[in-house]
């Protein structure tokens, strides 16, 4: 069988790179052989190209059948290999929707959030086992910590409860109008803080709140200096009805009917955030994917400790860590968060091991993200290939022949059916030629004959 491969490869490669002539190439030498992000992006899409096709099946399935509309991106190794618009921002005007378009992210909201919560930390100005009384001490709640908050085990009730029942001025309420109705009406927790998960929003409207009353500063006043302009991430930012600093650039939500679509128009909860509020693009969250990749913003330490499961006071685990959902997807281990809100459904998976990542934004209550996603992640894991060919090309990129071959051989003896794709590396050569890149391209070519001469 190997010899089957190897005698395969080889006509191929004699009739893969004949439109290229290394020493007509090696004339035109590009000294600059670093590759630019669009550059990364497109080789990653080479090298991908089999789940490219899968993805866009899928994706033309759900638009056409289930009335889908947004914007998709997904990437590997932090470059992006389906970046797509479909349908409309506005399905009532019939106005295409754009990559550029900004969306309310809804609950996703909860791990920007939390990382403000992290950088608290990291300032040394809190604790995860602070107690909330310490910056909210007018909530008549006792037990509760910052930690209780960050994975749902606070018990608080629910603050739209209060507004929808309690709320009764022109201006829409914000944080502290919330912390003071919750102080005022005193509603009961619905179970000792700890002793059990409860997904709440109110928790992380009061983690919210503990970020402006630490810093001074609004809840998007500090993720803008500390997290999005750093990243810059310059089309995102913290949307609240209570605050007329910050204008609205977000698509509207509409809600799907049988006859067509209903706009919904802001209300009284968008005015507190923290559980949501947060409004972004595709592309920025693959800019803020690719900073917990590297640790740039949060250190690795913090991170680890945001990815791992919340622990009830009886020991049973959840699988909540600090602003994100946790599970296993074919084995490997996803950091995710899904969010519905007044007419926005969106979806950002990270699978952490592979680095590959899922951002799905979607305007409309049409209920077809989170299958469209499991979708996605089958055709990710199907291809048993590209986890071994992207990080052999990664090397070869990045630190030479040498080190990619040495990868391979090693792979290859520790595995002996695990092979990477030679194909693509043909595919690789020919795009580095393309684009000047002929030392890149010259290695790309040697690998393929390498690998098949072993």
């Amino acid at each position: 069988m190997k010899l089957l491969i190897r005698i395969i490869f080889a006509f191929v490669l004699i009739i893969g790179f004949s439109p290229f002539d290394p020493q007509i190439s090696s004339a035109n030498y590009n000294e600059n052989e670093i590759l630019s992000d669009e550059e990364n992006s497109q080789l990653s899409q080479i090298l991908a190209s089999d789940i490219v096709l899968k993805i866009d099946s899928l994706v033309n399935i759900f638009t056409t059948q289930q009335r889908f509309s947004g914007n998709i991106l997904v990437a590997l190794g932090g470059n992006a290999i389906y970046n797509r618009s479909i349908g409309y921002s506005d399905p009532i005007r019939k106005e295409t929707v754009l990559k550029s378009d900004i969306f309310q992210l809804a609950s996703i909201s909860k791990q920007f959030t939390a990382a403000a919560i992290m950088l608290l930390k990291s300032d040394g100005r809190i604790d995860y086992s602070d107690s909330l009384s310490k910056y909210i001490p007018e909530l008549p709640y006792k037990g509760i910590t910052i930690s209780h908050l960050l994975h749902h085990l606070s018990g608080l009730p629910n603050y739209m409860y209060l507004i929808d029942k309690y709320w009764n001025e022109d201006r829409d309420p914000d944080n502290e109008d919330v912390v003071d109705l919750m102080a005022k009406y005193k509603l009961p927790l619905f179970f000792k803080p700890g002793s059990r998960y409860d997904y709440s929003n109110t928790g992380y409207v009061m983690l919210g709140t503990v970020v402006q009353r630490v810093s001074g500063l609004s809840l998007n006043e500090f993720l803008q200096r500390r997290l999005f302009k750093p990243l810059g991430m310059e089309n995102t930012y913290v949307y609240s009805t209570a605050d007329t600093s910050v204008g609205r650039r977000q698509v509207d939500g509409f809600r799907a009917t049988r006859r067509g679509f209903i706009r919904i128009a802001d209300s009284h909860h968008d005015g507190p955030v923290g559980d949501k509020g947060v409004c972004s693009t595709t592309e920025d969250l693959l800019k803020w994917d690719n900073a917990l990749y590297k640790g740039t913003v949060l250190s690795t330490d913090l991170l680890a400790q945001a990815f791992e499961p919340a622990v009830t006071a009886a020991g049973k685990e959840i699988p909540y860590g600090y602003g994100f959902r946790l599970k296993e997807s074919n084995g490997a281990k996803v950091v995710y968060h899904n969010g519905i809100w007044e007419g926005a459904r969106t979806n950002f998976h990270r699978f952490v091991d592979d680095g590959s990542t899922i951002i799905v934004l979607n305007n409309t209550s049409v209920g077809s993200n989170h299958e469209l996603v499991r979708l996605i992640e089958g055709a990710l894991s199907q291809d048993k290939t590209l986890p071994l060919t992207q990080k052999i090309s990664k090397l070869l990129i990045e630190e030479g022949l040498e080190s990619a071959m040495d990868y391979y051989t090693e792979a290859s003896e520790n595995d002996p059916f695990q092979h990477p794709d030679i194909r693509k590396f043909m595919k690789a050569a020919d795009f580095m030629y393309s684009i000047g890149k002929d030392r890149k391209a010259e290695d790309f070519r040697q690998l393929c004959e390498k690998m098949i001469s072993i």
